[in-house]
C-alpha cells in the first residue's frame, strides 16, 4: 500500500460504510473488467483454448505437466475472483465477450503459448501488484497468492522463450512472435485517458493509472527480452488504445 493510498479507509465484506460509488466500482472490476472470472462463460472458454493449445504443442512430458498446473491455477483464480463478486452482493455468471482482444488471439504454435504466459501473463502481475494494496481487505487478502502465480506462469513463458531461441530458427520464431504479441500485451492496460482509472486510484482500489502501469510494465520487462537478444518492437506500433 503506498502513501496515498494508505490514508484512505479499508473496507471489508459487507461493510455498512461502503460508499456505492466504490462497491460499483470494484463489482465493475472484478465482473466485468478482470478477465479471471470463472462465472464469465467466455473466460472458460478462453481457459479451454489455453489448455488445448498448451496440450497439443508442448514438446516433452516436463512441458506438458507444467502447462496443466497453470491451467489447473488460472481455473483457481476464476474461482477467487468469482467468490469475491459473490460477496459484494452480485451474482458472477454471465456470457460476455472478454474486453482485452489478447485473449482472442490465435494459440497456433508453441511459441504463441510461451509469448502468452512469457508477456501477457505477466501482466497480471502488476495487476495483482495493485491488488496487495487494494482498500478492499478481501481483495488484498487474496492478491499475493494471485500474483505470485501469475509470476509463476510469467517465469515459465520467458524459459519456453529462451529454450525456442537455443536455434536460430527457433529465435526467428521467437522474434515473429514478440512483434505479434507486443503491441496486444501493451493494450491490456487499457486507454491512457480513462477515467475509470483515475476513479480507481481516488477509492485506493487501484494505486496507479493505466499509464503508469503500462510504462512500469515497459521498464521492467524490455530488459529481460533484451537478455535473451530479442529486438523489442516500438510501443506505439500497432496499438489500439494509446
Amino acid at each position: 500500500m503506498n502513501e496515498a493510498t494508505s490514508k484512505l479507509p479499508m473496507y471489508k465484506q459487507d461493510d455498512p460504510e461502503m460508499p456505492e460509488e466504490y462497491r460499483a466500482f470494484l463489482v465493475k472490476l472484478l465482473k466485468y473488467g478482470h478477465v479471471e472470472q470463472n462465472g464469465n462463460v467466455e473466460y472458460r472458454r478462453l481457459l479451454a483454448r489455453i489448455a488445448e493449445a498448451g496440450f497439443a504443442y508442448a514438446p516433452d512430458a516436463k512441458s506438458l505437466l507444467i502447462e496443466s498446473e497453470i491451467v489447473r491455477q488460472e481455473v483457481q483464480h476464476g474461482h477467487i475472483v468469482a467468490e469475491l463478486v459473490r460477496g459484494l452482493g452480485e451474482d458472477p455468471e454471465m456470457d460476455q465477450p472478454l474486453k482485452q482482444y489478447l485473449f482472442y488471439m490465435p494459440l497456433q504454435t508453441w511459441v504463441d503459448i510461451a509469448w502468452f504466459h512469457g508477456i501477457g501473463d505477466r501482466v497480471g502481475l502488476y495487476v495483482g501488484v495493485e491488488w496487495v494494496g487494494s482498500t478492499y481487505e478481501p481483495l488484498a487478502r487474496d492478491a499475493p497468492t494471485l500474483e505470485k502465480e501469475e509470476h509463476f506462469h510469467a517465469t515459465t513463458g520467458l524459459n519456453y522463450i529462451k529454450s525456442i531461441c537455443a536455434t536460430p530458427d527457433g529465435r526467428k520464431e521467437a522474434q515473429d512472435g514478440l512483434h505479434k504479441w507486443w503491441p496486444a500485451v501493451l493494450d491490456m492496460f487499457g486507454k491512457s485517458d480513462s477515467q475509470n482509472s483515475e476513479i480507481y486510484v481516488k477509492w485506493g482500489i487501484k494505486s496507479r493509472s493505466n499509464e503508469e502501469l503500462r510504462q512500469k510494465y515497459i521498464a521492467d520487462t524490455v530488459p529481460l527480452l533484451e537478455e535473451l537478444e530479442l529486438d523489442v518492437p516500438d510501443h506505439r506500433a500497432n496499438r489500439r488504445f494509446l
